[in-house]
């Protein structure tokens, strides 16, 4: 330790101009500041030019004093003065090595504390409201500069061959980090990236500092059995902490659905046996993990989790639509996964992040929305088909009637819109009207040729026309409605009634009553879907504040079974006509945040996550 303190002395001695130069940028901002004629505050003047001269200095002195540390030491000769003496290698590192980090940190402070004594609330101000750095992470640069530019000076003043095998390995390492750091982009692990960083600097501090104190001991003053001694002692350091590294991170991404535990989000198909499920699971912090779930064949593929809430599922059950982000991370490439095909389609269409787009009912067409133009795209082609202009509205939805026609419902100032966009004429046409008194939420049949309509103000249910939007019937009016949609085989199905007592009202497709069924008090009921005998909602009970499942058999007008549930797991399911395929199984998050699948027809359950 004494030894190691007095060669520190000796550096501080035969370096001490650089405490003159410290001296000199210490006094500048204060010239700059008393230079008559400048508009800015002199307060201010001082703690800028402090930050910048400090700033420059601090980064100028660990890259010059990095490149001189050793290197020039040994290719100069001068190290066999050192061990010339009565020392040891650990003392003439640490000795060297301590006195340069202390000329670092304290030129640093001698051009920044008169400054900031100086400058007083114009420095607080300054430094929390403009500068984007603090003092600490600008002395961690310098003392890292620092130390690279030590490793350079070594490995280059050696002049030996060895420095190709140098840089094939700091090359190695730097795709080696590359790859542990892309899953985690793509898991939106970003805590988890940030202490991955600096558990690696600290590998990289303790592989410099450790290989210094081994090169002077191995090599002493031989410069090429320096860089040999540094060479081995670094590389293999960050080899082993690389390969912890890579151990960790593929624990990480291993992740598994049943090991999601926490921040979860899903989406489900009605009808078919594709679900996206995305969250985070126990000690792996931050990390999301998305995958798609086949029910059908219990196979999963893992997704990128910006496809959570995005993914559309096919109104035929088969397909989903899966967005992936593409390497701007501000496009979208969609592909395509479809029941009994082990990889998906590449559709080869790329959209915005923020672009809307609905698939046809075998997924073998596209729309996507844009800044209001309509774009219709083939799958198999990869082509476009056709694209328009739409009018300025304040929401619109699209779905495909056919596999070459598009209907859109508009919302306007005055009211509802409807237009078609015919990819064989490549024309988009107004086909209807519906005047803002009565302009509200459509649902259409499976058929898309009459739909539902609910005015956003009043409580009534009509019968339309889904193409002109021309009124047919009235369903029922001042009933105090609550939900209502199309089944699958064309039958409508209504909610009405009081908090304390709502009906579920069963009607032929053309409005005729067939049954009602009395479901008790009820809050927020909302249709999921239905099996051809059996509708599916979801409610809270009045009574107990509880949300529930409730599987209700239309055909003999009871309540078959209840689940109570924390929250219902949505349908991806853009299509507002009712899905081809009967309702299979429901997704909800159940106790602890855990999904479970739920059948409502023999109320069986089977835990997806948490499990």
């Amino acid at each position: 330790m004494k030894n190691a303190l007095v060669i520190a002395a000796r550096e501080f001695e035969e370096k001490r101009f650089v405490a003159y130069a410290a001296v000199a940028f210490a006094v500048l901002p204060f010239i700059f500041a008393a230079i008559p004629g400048l508009k800015a505050n002199p307060a201010d003047t001082i703690a800028m030019g402090s930050l910048v001269f400090g700033s420059a200095f601090a980064v100028a002195l660990g890259v010059i004093s990095g490149a001189s540390f050793v290197g020039l030491d040994l290719s100069d000769g001068r190290m066999s003065f050192y061990f010339s003496r009565p020392v040891g290698s650990l003392s003439i590192w640490f000795g060297k090595l301590t006195a340069a980090i202390l000329m670092i940190v304290g030129t640093f402070g001698f051009i920044i504390v008169p400054a900031r004594l100086a400058a007083g609330d114009h420095w607080t101000r300054l430094v929390s409201t403009t500068m984007t750095w603090s003092v600490l992470y600008m002395l961690v640069i310098a003392i890292a500069l620092f130390l690279i530019a030590h490793v350079i000076s070594t490995f280059a003043r050696s002049r030996s061959p060895l420095i190709v095998f140098d840089f094939a390995a700091a090359v190695i390492c730097g795709v080696v980090i590359r790859l542990l750091i892309l899953p985690l982009i793509a898991g939106e692990a970003f805590n988890l990236l940030r202490s991955l960083g600096i558990a690696l600097a600290i590998a990289v501090v303790i592989a410099i500092i450790g290989g210094g104190a081994w090169q002077l001991e191995r090599g002493r003053t031989d410069r090429r059995r320096n860089h040999l001694a540094l060479s081995q002692f670094l590389w293999g350091t960050m080899a082993v902490a690389l390969l912890i590294a890579a151990a960790y991170v593929a624990w990480v991404v291993s992740v598994k659905p049943s090991d999601l535990t926490s921040h979860i989000q899903a989406t489900r198909s009605t009808s078919g046996p594709f679900a996206v499920i995305s969250g985070t699971a126990k000690g792996r912090t931050d990390y999301h993990a998305a995958f798609l779930l086949n029910s059908e064949d219990g196979s999963m593929t893992r997704i990128d989790p910006h496809a959570a809430w995005l993914t559309q599922y096919a109104r035929n059950g088969r397909s989903a639509v899966v967005p992936r982000r593409a390497g701007a991370r501000t496009a979208t490439d969609l592909a395509i996964y479809t029941r009994g095909r082990s990889e998906p389609a590449e559709t080869g269409l790329t959209i915005n992040n923020d672009d809307g787009f609905t698939v046809s009912d075998d997924a073998s067409r596209i729309a996507t929305m844009s800044n209001r133009i309509l774009s219709v795209y083939d799958v198999a082609q990869k082509r476009s088909l056709a694209s328009v202009r739409l009018p300025e509205a304040m929401y619109l939805r699209a779905f495909f009637v056919t596999n070459d026609v598009v209907r859109v419902f508009l919302n306007v100032r005055d009211g509802m819109k409807i237009m078609e966009l015919d990819v064989r004429t490549h024309g988009l046409h107004e086909t209807g009207f519906i005047s803002s008194g009565n302009a509200g939420r459509v649902y259409p049949d499976s058929s898309a040729a009459h739909m539902l309509l609910r005015p956003i103000h009043g409580d009534t249910l009509t019968l339309n026309d889904a193409r002109t939007g021309a009124p047919i019937k009235t369903l029922v009016s001042g009933t105090q409605l609550k939900a209502a949609r199309y089944l699958r085989d064309g039958r409508i199905v209504f909610i009405d009634g009081t908090n304390a007592a709502a009906v579920l009202h069963i009607l032929a497709a053309d409005g005729t009553p067939l049954r009602d069924i009395t479901l008790g008090a009820k809050l927020l009921p909302m249709f999921i879907g239905d099996d051809g005998t059996r509708v599916v909602l979801t409610d809270v009970d009045a009574m107990s504040a509880n949300r529930m499942l409730e599987s209700i058999n239309i055909d003999r007008g009871v309540i078959e079974r209840r689940e109570p549930i924390h929250e219902w797991v949505p349908s991806g399911f853009f299509d507002p006509r009712p899905p081809i395929g009967p309702l299979r199984d429901v997704f909800y998050i159940g106790d602890g945040g855990h999904i479970l699948a739920w059948n409502p027809a023999t109320g069986g359950k089977k835990t997806i996550t948490g499990g």
